[in-house]
């Protein structure tokens, strides 16, 4: 059988009376009892304190692990990373051209003046930078080829915050590839956009206390003339006798200029052909042209000693284009002369390879040429005496008259409505058949008129 023991918390002193004994007893229990409330405080700490004592007990290897650690990642962070960042922000720059000017100053100088954008997610300062502006080249692969800019401009500090508006200023600059320009403004001129490379090198752009360098190297897009499209007369009128200049045709064109840059070309002149009859050479003075519509007087010679004896070629080219009522009339550029008087070569050689045509109706054409003969008073010999005997035969003749006149007449339902409605209106064509009748009566009357006079010529 077992038997249990029982300890006495604390053996009686010899000679202890039994209230020292109980006394000693209570202070034993007592001291128990306090070392095992302090063990159940240390079990108690929570995670984040024993977390607070684990990194206080070992911070400082945790202080020097953590130097370690920005050592690496800070000149990484530095010199990679954000020099990485800002090279895509400047790759995605698209460097919109919204406005400017670009006029012919000199045979060997521009004054330009470009408007853009660029775009930024912080701010920054980029310093005063040179612009090189050049054709992309031809195989597409930039990188390989060397800078060869045909003009430079000068950008100064530009402060940039998101979207900004960034303006070059208007200077005047030098050209430094008279073919290189020649064959832009050539793609320019025929095209709706043209291509123009921008590089820029060494570019400097502050983030606050930071600097950094990076190139730009970008091809944008420029609104071209778009071959000049709806190039036209919208009024015209002949002189005979000429005038003291030799002018005996005068007007005004209509100039269109599907791009967003002012253009200013200097005094133009154009020869007026048909088919390879040359009927004329015209003048346009110090012509600038806008974005959108441009109305220009011109004055110039107009050939009857040409007309007269190609009209059967001039007619027979112009089969087609007579049977809607036009005569089809190409302008091709001749000279283009800046303000001090020198050809600007790198205008002349592609103004002068082109041949924008436009229409001229013939009724229009025949009634200017009857009326300002009229006006005139032109009898006698010489060229005048010759379209003075073609035009009198055409009185004896009037098939031809009758014919267009008839067209006219049949195609006046066909007049656009003010809504696009391709009928158009019974109004439209009441008014269009007055319009044609009374051309006609006109037409008429002074063609009664120029045969009499032939035939009071022919009599003397």
């Amino acid at each position: 059988m077992a038997s249990t023991t029982l300890t006495p918390a604390t053996a009686p002193a010899p000679g202890a009376t039994p209230a020292r004994q109980h006394a000693d007893n209570a202070s034993a229990i007592s001291s128990f009892g306090d070392g095992v409330h302090e063990k159940g405080d240390t079990v108690g700490l929570t995670k984040w304190q024993k977390v607070k004592r684990h990194f206080w007990r070992f911070k400082w290897w945790y202080l020097l692990g953590l130097v370690i650690f920005l050592a690496i990642l800070l000149p990484i962070l530095f010199k990679v990373i954000i020099p990485v960042i800002i090279r895509n922000i400047v790759d995605d720059q698209e460097l919109p051209v919204r406005g400017g000017i670009l006029t012919a100053e000199s045979p060997s100088q521009l004054r330009m003046k470009l408007d853009t954008m660029l775009d930024t997610p912080l701010g920054v300062k980029i310093d005063p930078m040179s612009l090189k502006l050049q054709m992309p080249a031809a195989d597409g692969n930039d990188k390989d080829h060397p800078d060869a800019p045909f003009l430079t401009l000068e950008l100064p500090e530009q402060h940039i915050n998101g979207d900004t508006e960034v303006i070059i200023p208007e200077q005047v600059v030098t050209v430094a590839d008279q073919a290189q320009l020649t064959a832009w403004f050539n793609d320019f001129f025929e095209k709706e956009e043209a291509d123009l490379r921008v590089i820029a090198r060494g570019m400097t752009a502050h983030l606050g206390a930071l600097k950094y360098k990076v190139d730009l190297q970008k091809t944008i897009k420029v609104q071209g003339l778009n071959y000049l499209k709806g190039f036209g007369t919208t009024s015209m009128s002949f002189m005979i006798p000429p005038d003291k200049d030799g002018n005996n045709i005068r007007g005004t064109l209509n100039i269109p200029n599907a791009g967003v840059l002012t253009l200013g070309l200097g005094t133009l002149s154009f020869h007026l052909r048909s088919g390879k009859v040359d009927l004329g050479l015209v003048t346009v003075p110090n012509l600038s042209l806008k974005p959108g519509n441009n109305s220009a007087e011109f004055s110039g010679r107009f050939y009857f000693d040409q007309l007269v004896p190609n009209l059967s070629e001039i007619l027979e080219s112009q089969r087609e284009a007579i049977k809607e009522g036009y005569l089809e009339i190409f302008a091709t550029g001749n000279n283009t002369i800046a303000k001090d008087g020198s050809h600007i070569k790198y205008l002349e050689r592609v103004l002068n390879s082109k041949a924008i045509p436009f229409r001229v109706p013939v009724i229009s054409l025949l009634m200017d040429v009857v009326s300002g003969f009229l006006a005139g008073g032109g009898e006698g010999g010489g060229p005048q005496g010759q379209l003075l005997e073609t035009l009198g035969a055409v009185v004896g003749n009037t098939t031809l008259l009758e014919g267009m006149l008839g067209h006219f007449e049949q195609a006046s339902p066909m007049v656009e409505g003010e809504n696009g409605n391709e009928n158009g209106t019974v109004v439209e064509r009441r008014e269009m058949g007055d319009v044609v009748r009374k051309a006609k009566r006109s037409m008429q009357m002074n063609l009664i008129r120029l045969g009499l006079r032939s035939m009071r010529s022919s009599m003397r």
